[in-house]
């Protein structure tokens, strides 16, 4: 047993074990203090809020059908967890539009750190931010809520979009927004490649601004064939036959 991997497994045998790990979730060879990070892309603070003009949209035999509503996260509570760290309870809330009552939907819990932000949601943990943003830099998005993914397994990634400006389109009946310093993340498969295919397309793409928190999301999942009775298939570049995908845009942020 070579001394890495006897790290890595006394490193997981703790709740917090992981999270001390991160920079060898990353590929760095050697542990070390990584200082408070200069920005700030996941804010929380009791009171907060941010609202989403969300599009969901399915398709089914090349024919697709959205949904728009409103979706708001609001910081409501601030506590310290059975490990004995601080962590936010975030109230997820849902309206047709802005002319309808919030009901609320669901609520996760987010733990940030100078070196990652947590986030658990339907009792699973994921990692979705590590500090420091560097451009490729990639880690387990699951190496906390037992996934058989390996610790040091790349599951999400910054691309070269660190510290740009990034621009969100017009969304919700709000004007396009543009953001001075971003970071921008996509889920990967194993070894950082995202599923994409001639075939079909599957991804997380998220993006970050400093001082805000999350601005951007689209997650989706397509085929782009159809099957014959023999087991062949069809293919139809640039048609979506079957999927579905999600598209959230930060329209309004502040204190309630």
């Amino acid at each position: 047993m070579n001394l890495r991997f006897r790290l890595l497994l006394a490193l997981k045998t703790t709740r917090w074990a992981g999270l001390l790990a991160l920079p060898l979730l990353a590929g760095c060879r050697h542990a070390s203090v990584v200082p408070n990070p200069v920005v700030d892309y996941f804010p929380v603070a009791v009171g907060t809020y941010r609202t989403y003009a969300v599009t969901d949209s399915v398709w089914a035999n090349a024919r697709p059908t959205a949904t728009t509503y409103q979706l708001r996260e609001r910081v409501t509570e601030q506590f310290t967890d059975a490990a004995g760290q601080p962590a936010y309870r975030l109230v997820r809330s849902r309206r047709a539009d802005a002319s309808a009552g919030w009901v609320d939907d669901s609520v996760v819990v987010v733990q940030p750190s100078a070196r990652a932000v947590l986030l658990t949601q339907n009792n699973v943990r994921t990692v979705e931010l590590i500090y420091p943003a560097r451009a490729g830099r990639g880690w387990n998005a699951n190496a906390l809520n037992g996934s058989p993914d390996t610790i040091v397994s790349r599951t999400r990634f910054y691309t070269d979009k660190v510290g740009t400006p990034f621009t969100t389109p017009a969304a919700g009946g709000q004007a396009a927004k543009t953001y001075d310093n971003t970071v921008m993340t996509k889920s990967t498969l194993d070894g950082g490649v995202e599923n994409i295919n001639a075939l079909s397309q599957m991804g997380l793409h998220q993006v970050y601004a400093d001082g805000v928190g999350r601005v951007l999301r689209r997650r989706f999942s397509y085929a782009t064939f159809t099957a014959n009775p023999d087991g062949s298939t069809n293919l139809t570049p640039g048609v979506v036959q079957r999927g579905a995908a999600r598209y959230e845009v930060l329209i309004d942020a502040g204190t309630i």
